[in-house]
């Protein structure tokens, strides 16, 4: 594809245009355009693409995976201490790092996340309605179906990024044009926004095909997003099953050392990565990086998580992302270290599914599986292996998965999840089990049909 230039296109909201990759391999150029209207947002194969390019444009938005997204639960675990001076991010720090918050349902960076991700499912459902009626005879019927596939993967993920902060939400799957269009839609509950995520992703499936991308969805995202979902559903067959078809593929591999993952782009590690450049840059680098090297530093590692990765009996090689500014002597992340703020964020990595498999073997009592994969997991990180008269147990595996996961994602957004759905928040955290998000409240006030979350 010839490179696309960044402009904005309205379909309701607005659409950035960015470089995307086609699966067929043609390049489209669409004229520069700063806004349509609703009827024209869609018209042709130039317009469509210009239209999926804006959707992951706001996947990388502040209020998704650009940065609050990913900064409330870094926060609301034990691995991540804020050290910056925003009130609406301190409020979510927990006392001596355990019990609950102060939490209130009108802290404007749960408000901006809530607003993002509908955002983007309102691009989804432009592209699923229109695109397969536009008249175009160069569209092909190959990259109407990659375009679609890629919106229905999209929109899966959005909604079950969703459920991971508030549960059962609103299904809004038509397009819309202003918030009225979704008042009086009542919340669905988690089984039923589970289910729709699931749909979503059969549609994926059947239209998406494998492809060189790591920074566009292609078959390889959709199965790890099923697999996920499987996880979190506790369809342990089914997440064994999806796990094992991507590690099945060798465009993805384990990188060693560990660093190669977070020093490279779309390296073989990488499944999904959301794309920055060093004029679109990534947000969240700026918060994790001392001022002396042009951050805002509001967050650190906390001493628990620097323990555990310099420990060579459970850190091994992942430790080099803990770096220390010369001057200052400030503790921050190394996986966003880069001065040009583009480092990619990453969806999917291959180092997940090993873990989920392992995580779905356990729960199968096939032990000596499970342990495999985790040991993959740890080889690569220069870790002992774990001996198997240590893992002999569901429960003594469950434990050393819980462990692993949170070394290996210590600054990726697992970890609050993670203790959530498997009933650990209280005793890990000291927080309510089955803890939500609250509603924003100015979701709320616009619409008596949506119900309050317990911790609104």
């Amino acid at each position: 594809m010839k490179a696309i230039n960044r402009h904005i296109i309205r379909l309701a909201t607005f659409l950035a245009f960015i470089p995307v990759a086609s699966s067929c391999g043609d390049l489209l150029e669409p004229e520069p355009t700063t806004e349509v209207s609703d009827k024209r947002s869609i018209y042709d194969e130039k317009s469509a693409v210009a239209a999926l390019n804006g959707t992951y444009d706001l996947l990388r938005a502040g209020g998704h995976y650009g940065l609050d997204f990913n900064f409330i639960p870094y926060l609301f675990a034990d691995n991540v201490k804020f050290v910056g001076i925003q009130t609406y991010y301190k409020i979510f720090v927990r006392q001596n790092g355990y019990g609950q918050t102060n939490l209130q349902s009108d802290n404007s960076a749960l408000s901006g996340v809530w607003s993002a991700i509908y955002k983007t499912i309102n691009n989804t459902n432009h592209l699923i309605e229109k695109v397969n009626s536009v008249d175009d005879a160069n569209f092909t019927q190959a990259e109407r179906d990659n375009i679609v596939g890629q919106a229905y993967f999209i929109r899966a993920l959005c909604y079950f990024d969703l459920t991971r902060f508030w549960g059962g939400v609103q299904l809004v799957l038509k397009p819309t044009s202003s918030s009225d269009d979704v008042a009086g839609i009542k919340r669905s509950t988690l089984e039923q926004t589970y289910e729709q995520v699931s749909a979503d992703l059969l549609k994926a499936e059947e239209l998406l095909t494998a492809t060189d991308s790591r920074i566009f969805a292609d078959l390889g995202a959709v199965q790890a997003l099923t697999a996920r979902l499987a996880l979190y559903r506790q369809d342990w067959s089914k997440a064994e099953t999806y796990a094992a078809r991507v590690l099945s593929n060798s465009k993805y591999a384990l990188v060693k050392p560990f660093s190669v993952f977070y020093t490279n782009k779309a390296s073989a590690e990488s499944i999904l990565e959301l794309e920055f450049t060093v004029s679109e840059t990534n947000p969240s680098g700026s918060w994790w990086r001392p001022a002396e090297l042009g951050g805002r530093y509001e967050a650190s590692l906390n001493d628990a998580i620097i323990e555990l990765l310099q420990d060579p009996n459970t850190g091994g090689n992942r430790a080099e992302i803990i770096q220390i500014s010369d001057k200052s002597k400030q503790v921050y992340n190394g996986i966003y270290w880069r001065a040009q703020q583009d480092n990619p964020e990453y969806v999917f990595r291959i180092a997940e599914q090993y873990l989920i498999r392992a995580e779905a073997r356990a729960h199968l009592n096939d032990l000596s599986g499970s342990l495999e994969d985790l040991n993959r997991v740890r080889a690569r990180a220069d870790v002992l292996s774990l001996a198997a008269n240590t893992y002999n147990t569901p429960e003594k595996a469950l434990q050393a998965i819980e462990n692993e996961r949170r070394v290996e994602f210590a600054v990726e957004n697992h970890r609050f999840f993670d203790l959530r759905r498997t009933n650990r928040l209280s005793a890990v955290l000291g927080e309510t089990e089955g803890y939500l998000f609250p509603i924003p409240i100015n979701e709320l006030n616009k619409d008596n049909a949506l119900e309050p979350n317990p911790s609104n």
